[in-house]
C-alpha cells in the first residue's frame, strides 16, 4: 500500500482519443439546463432506467459508499484538483437519456464546480458518469458516482439480507463491461451505521462483481476528524490499523497471493482522505465548502492512477 508518485501530465495506456464530434456531444444540453420544478417530478422507476457506456476501454473509477458518505464531494473535491493541472471532468450526456434526474445532476455538478457551496448528495435514481479528459483530450478514466442507496441500502428488501440486495441495472451494466474497473470503498471514523454489514456488503460485491484486472482503494474519509491528520503530515500506518478496527475484515477481503516475500499483506491502496471543511447549515441554502489541504486529492488521485496502470 506504498504510494508512488505518478505526475499529473501522465496517462494510462488504456487512454482513449476523442474526436471533437465525440467531445461535444458529451457537453450538457439545453434540456439538461431547462430542468425545473424538481419537487414536482414523479421518480423514474429503476427498472426503466436504462444507460449506454459508449466508450468501453477507458478504466471505470467506482465510487462505492453508503449513503451521506461524501462520495459526491470527493468527486468535486478531485474536480477541483485536477481542473487547475489542466484536466476537464465531463459528464458523459449519452450515458443515461431516459431519467430525468440524470439530466438534472449534470446540470448541477456542472454549476457545482465554480462555486464555493457543497453539492448536496445523490439521491434515489441519481447518478453520474464523469469522464476525466488529460490536456490532450485524452480519456483518462471514467468516474461513476451512483446514488448510496443503491450501492448499500438501507433495509433488507423482501426478505434479502440488505448485504446481498441486488445492484441496480445501471450498475450491474458497468460491472459487466470489459473496461478495467477501480472500486473505491469510501469508510469514515466512527460510523454509526452497521460497519459488519457494510464489509459484508463489499465481500458480496467482490464475489459477485470483481473482474480479474478490477483494483481497489480503501478511503478513509475525514481523515481530519482523526488524531492521525496535522496539517500536510498523515499517519498512514496508524489511519489503516484504525480503519481495519472500526470495519473487521475489510482488508482481508483483498488478500494479496503473491509469493514475493517483500510483497503487501493485501492486494488494495489505503487512502487517508478529506474533502475538506464545511459551514453551518442555512435553511433553504447550500453550505459554505473549504476545500481541503491538497495532500488529499493528490493522494487519492496518485492511488487511482497507481491502480489504473498497475
Amino acid at each position: 500500500m506504498a504510494d508512488e508518485f505518478i505526475g499529473l501530465g501522465e496517462t494510462p495506456v488504456e487512454s482513449t482519443q476523442k474526436t471533437n464530434s465525440e467531445r461535444s456531444d458529451m457537453q450538457p444540453t439545453n434540456e439538461a439546463s431547462n430542468v425545473s420544478d424538481v419537487q414536482d417530478r414523479t421518480p423514474t422507476p429503476a427498472h426503466l432506467i436504462t444507460v449506454n457506456l459508449i466508450d468501453n476501454r477507458s478504466p471505470i473509477v467506482l465510487l462505492f459508499g453508503a449513503p451521506s458518505s461524501g462520495k459526491t464531494m470527493t468527486l468535486v473535491r478531485l474536480a477541483k484538483y485536477l481542473r487547475p493541472h489542466g484536466y476537464q471532468l465531463v459528464v458523459d450526456a449519452n450515458f443515461c437519456g431516459n431519467a430525468w434526474e440524470y439530466q438534472e445532476n449534470m446540470r448541477n455538478f456542472n454549476s457545482m464546480l465554480n462555486t464555493n457551496f457543497a453539492m448536496k448528495g445523490t439521491g434515489r435514481n441519481d447518478f453520474l458518469l464523469v469522464k476525466i479528459l488529460d490536456s490532450h483530450a485524452n480519456t483518462v478514466c471514467q468516474i461513476l458516482e451512483g446514488a448510496g442507496e443503491d450501492y448499500f441500502p438501507s433495509n433488507m428488501i423482501a426478505g434479502i439480507p440488505r448485504y446481498q440486495v441486488p445492484f441496480p441495472a445501471y450498475m450491474t451494466t458497468v460491472f459487466a463491461s470489459s473496461n478495467k474497473k477501480v472500486w473505491m470503498f469510501l469508510t469514515e471514523p466512527n460510523w454509526q451505521q452497521n460497519r459488519a454489514e457494510y464489509v459484508d456488503r463489499i465481500r458480496f460485491c467482490k464475489q459477485q462483481h470483481f473482474g480479474n484486472r478490477d483494483k481497489c482503494i480503501i478511503v478513509y474519509n475525514k481523515i481530519d476528524t482523526t488524531p492521525y491528520s496535522t496539517g500536510d503530515t498523515v499517519n498512514e500506518d496508524a489511519a489503516s490499523v484504525q480503519c481495519n478496527n472500526e470495519y473487521p475484515g475489510i482488508f482481508g477481503i483483498f488478500p494479496n497471493n503473491s509469493p514475493l516475500p517483500w510483497a503487501s499483506k493485501y492486494d488494495c491502496e489505503f487512502v487517508p482522505f478529506s474533502t475538506g471543511t464545511y459551514g453551518l447549515p442555512v435553511p433553504g441554502q447550500q453550505a459554505q465548502y473549504v476545500p481541503s489541504r491538497e495532500i488529499h486529492p493528490a493522494k487519492l488521485w496518485n492511488a487511482i492512477m497507481k491502480c489504473i496502470r498497475g
